[in-house]
């Protein structure tokens, strides 16, 4: 189970007892910030934290749907130490993240050179699109934690943003200064000169 994901469902149930629903509208309505936790996610993590016991869960007759009821869940004194706990290793750690473009660029060699450069020009716009929503997204709030967290996603894009520039920059030299060579060996062999 991640750990800012049980973090963040965890974080959402220290005001008080809400159902799953409530849980995913609350998640989908903070758009960039939340956005690695879907919908299914949720579910996922709301069973797994109350079988650990860190929830308790009530049934509610008279919603909606094909069971009739809905489950209602509580944080309880364990998922609240838990809460604490996770809170404090996720401010104070730092751990590399890792988007699997890095393989990608290992085995970049088995593209032609064009469309490398049109796949990272892809994903520079994708990049500039959505750090335009986030952007968007921090200037709509006045709570400074929700700023702080919303300036971290900003400064994150702003890194990728500036690394897929600078990889553009030089495929595009190498492109235009060298001729087309074959791949003698397998990409990401140590003993690969390129």
């Amino acid at each position: 189970m991640s750990m800012h994901k049980e973090l963040l469902v965890l974080g959402l149930l220290t005001s008080g007892p809400r159902t799953g629903y409530d849980i995913q509208r609350i998640v989908a309505a903070h758009g960039d910030l939340y956005t690695d936790l879907k919908k299914g996610n949720v579910y996922y993590l709301l069973e797994r934290l109350a079988a650990a016991a860190f929830l308790e869960v009530q049934s509610e007759a008279g919603a909606p749907g094909p069971l009739r009821e809905r489950h209602i869940y509580t944080l309880t004194a364990k998922g609240r130490e838990r809460f604490n706990s996770l809170l404090r290793e996720v401010v104070r750690s730092f751990e590399l993240l890792h988007t699997g473009v890095e393989v990608g660029m290992v085995f970049l060699p088995y593209l032609p050179p064009e469309e490398a450069i049109l796949l990272l020009d892809e994903r520079r716009q994708t990049i500039n699109a959505r750090l335009a929503l986030v952007e968007q997204e921090a200037k709509a709030t006045e709570r400074l934690h929700e700023q702080l967290a919303q300036d971290h996603l900003v400064t994150l894009l702003e890194a990728e943003r500036s690394w897929t520039e600078r990889a553009l920059q030089r495929l595009r030299h190498r492109n235009e200064s060298s001729p087309p060579s074959s791949a003698a060996s397998c990409p990401g062999d140590p003993t690969r000169q390129d």
